[in-house]
């Protein structure tokens, strides 16, 4: 489904948003689509949405891009010894246990509880001066690391103290790993070769690249289509309905946090009209991209059945888990318009996918400081 992106939001909100955004007044079966084009395509002018480039994205996996799973079959395959002789350098992983302190009084979040820990001593990202503390001990050791907490350390009432961590040597981690060869693949997947086993590998992330290649190139091509187009008018009922869904939905989201809109936005880095305005927007390119789409789908005579509609329903319900249509419908806010759109947004990508032109991406294309970056809107394709 398509959906609504906002910088900076919380992946709740963003749902919040998109299950309201997609709700709206839609009739019931028959005449669903022929509705909409009544009451779209009049405002729509459109551009030639046929034979419009887009930069291709073509990806080849190769057995440089194995490094991590690779590495990761020789991490699962290796095996630990815990050393309780010798003195702790560094480079060691050590396991240790420590409790922390300030005046004496012990602070939350400042204990392992017995439960050890495994750092690496000089990589453990902790308090500077605490791995150089626990390295020269030797397993068993019992001691003090002292530290000062940054003053600009996450937690203010943290923040510039000084600290005491009594802290226990449990053991030194010996990591002993297999080398990456045909009797560690053979042992650990269901291949016998290091050959066969990267030649899977190659053949499973390369279909993945190319559902998102394809994925990337119809929305470049459908983007491009619509960029040609213009709506002279939003119907503003529908703007302001969709907007006020989502003011709604956000504002019980924060009262179900114990807030109020004002402190739950402020959460992200928003204050209320700042993000309503960006509601607002965004409400209006999601329903621009509708208006063409449906304005083509009428030039084009492009339909959607019943039975296309409701296999889109069966796909939900099967994506989402639920049972019936109308936990659905209640649940995400649907309506039947929006699985009938669903269908013709797809035939609608696809046609102008179809009679699109790539062109081969340049040297410029492929490192653009923007690559990579997420649009306040976007699409996602199955």
């Amino acid at each position: 489904m398509r959906i609504m992106k906002f910088r900076k939001i919380s992946a709740v909100l963003v749902a919040v948003m998109i299950l309201s955004l997609l709700s709206g007044c839609g009739k019931k079966s028959k005449g669903v689509i022929e509705d909409m084009q009544k009451e779209y395509s009049k405002f729509v002018t459109l551009g030639e949405y046929k034979g419009v480039e887009y930069t291709e994205q073509k990806t080849v996996i190769t057995s440089d891009d194995l490094e991590y799973d690779i590495d990761n079959l020789i991490a699962q395959n290796t095996k630990e010894n815990q050393i309780k002789e010798g003195i702790a350098t560094f480079g060691d992983a050590v396991n240790i246990d420590y409790v922390g302190s300030i005046d004496g009084e012990e602070f939350d979040g400042g204990s392992t509880q017995g439960m050890g820990t495994e750092i690496t001593l000089g990589e453990s990202g902790y308090i500077d001066n605490f791995d150089e503390q626990v390295a020269g001990h030797s397993p068993g050791d019992a001691f003090d690391v002292k530290v000062t907490f940054p003053d600009d350390y996450g937690n203010a009432d943290l923040a510039g103290k000084d600290a005491v961590f009594a802290t226990t040597l449990n053991y030194i981690v010996e990591k002993i790993e297999p080398k990456y060869n045909d009797v560690l693949v053979a042992s650990a997947t269901d291949y016998s070769t290091v050959d066969e086993y990267e030649a899977a590998l190659i053949e499973e992330k390369q279909k993945s690249a190319d559902d998102s290649d394809l994925s990337t190139n119809k929305n470049q091509a459908f983007q491009a289509a619509i960029d040609k187009c213009t709506v002279s008018e939003y119907p503003e009922a529908e703007v302001n309905e969709r907007v006020e869904m989502v003011m709604g939905n956000v504002e019980q989201e924060a009262e179900a946090n114990g807030v109020d809109i004002n402190g739950y936005l402020a959460n992200y880095g928003y204050d209320l009209d700042t993000f309503k305005d960006n509601v607002k927007q965004s409400v209006e390119t999601y329903i621009r991209e509708k208006m063409i789409v449906v304005a083509i789908s009428e030039k084009e005579g492009i339909t959607v059945t019943e039975e296309e509609a409701d296999n889109k329903v069966k796909e939900l319900l099967e994506m989402s888990g639920l049972s019936d249509k109308e936990t659905l419908s209640k649940q995400y806010g649907f309506k039947d318009e929006d699985y009938y759109y669903e269908v013709l947004y797809q035939k609608v990508v696809d046609l102008i996918f179809e009679n699109a032109v790539a062109v081969k991406a340049t040297e410029t294309d492929a490192t653009s400081d923007d690559a990579g970056m997420v649009d306040d809107y976007g699409t996602t394709e199955e």
